[in-house]
């Protein structure tokens, strides 16, 4: 009588060695596939380490700098506290218990949406680098905050205005013959004609040609910029502002009405003042360490 064949099972139900392996291959191919699936939910690289995915609670550290290299932000104290590195305007140090790494769930929406994305991907212990346009950051200044002035400006000599606008322009209630320091340009100015019955002071501003002034603010506070006199008429100033591009977003000033502002671009011999935080219309440098996962 024929033997069973051994590539089926015989009647006692044992299994054949061909059904043996089929079976083992589908038990493999089910944990590669169960693992796959994890991976796809968990994340995870090459050799097998835990990365960040969409939906992940996630702790980084991060050292955010403008294209000037200022710091403006960072979750580090040894950066915050290091004199050494330049920082931003804006930039406050707070107590070094403030200084840990920041918490979010990657994909809520809490942080910059490409912050949030380069996570993804990274194991703990890992550092990504990127960079963000305007756009993708704290958006383009608006319109209605930038103004623009010359270069090479030219000024009048002589000014007229009411009493109320003196006080407030120079700090002080005006006299005849009364000398005082231009709030903008630095130089002397001279009440030449004080008429407090009609309400009405001239000034004449008293610049040395060739001489150079501090305008724009107090050069102790880090304001303001060297302006040179390049002529004085009788009746007009020709001023240059002695700026240049790799001094933008490097700078920042006050104006005649008091206003604080940051020297946002120059083009075409003009320079634009911009009147809103100094994040707003820049870009955004993020060194980023994924710290706890």
């Amino acid at each position: 009588m024929r033997k069973p064949s051994s590539l089926v099972l015989d009647r006692k139900g044992v299994e054949s060695p061909v059904a043996i392996t089929a079976t083992v291959l589908v038990v493999c191919l089910l944990v590669v596939a169960g693992i796959a699936l994890a991976e796809s939910f968990s994340g995870g690289n090459d050799d097998g380490v835990r990365t960040a995915v969409n939906g992940d609670l996630v702790e980084v550290d991060f050292i955010g700098t403008f294209d000037n290299g200022r710091v403006f932000d960072t979750s580090l104290w040894s950066i915050a506290s290091d004199d050494d590195i330049s920082k931003s305007f804006s930039f406050t140090k707070k107590p070094q218990s403030q200084y840990v790494p920041i918490e979010f769930t990657i994909g809520d929406g809490r942080l910059l949406a490409k912050f949030e994305s380069a996570v993804i991907g990274l194991a703990v212990g890992e550092t990504r680098t990127i960079s963000l346009t305007p756009e993708e950051g704290y958006g383009l200044v608006p319109a209605s905050l930038l103004r623009s002035h010359d270069l090479i400006e030219e000024l009048p000599l002589r000014e007229t205005m009411n009493l109320t606008e003196f006080e407030v322009f120079f700090g002080e209630a005006a006299a005849n013959g009364l000398v005082v320091n231009h709030p903008v340009y630095g130089w002397d100015v001279v009440v030449e004609t004080y008429s407090p019955n009609v309400d009405e002071v001239v000034v004449r501003n008293q610049p040395v040609q060739g001489m150079k002034y501090w305008s724009y603010g107090d050069r102790d506070k880090s304001q303001g910029w060297d302006v040179r006199v390049n002529a004085v008429e009788s009746d007009s100033i020709t001023i240059e502002n002695l700026l240049n591009s790799s001094m933008v977003n490097s700078v920042r000033g006050v104006d005649a009405d008091g206003e604080p502002f940051f020297l946002h671009a120059i083009e075409d011999g003009k320079m634009y003042f911009k009147y809103s935080v100094e994040r707003v219309g820049q870009n955004l440098n993020f060194v980023i360490t994924l710290v706890n996962l």
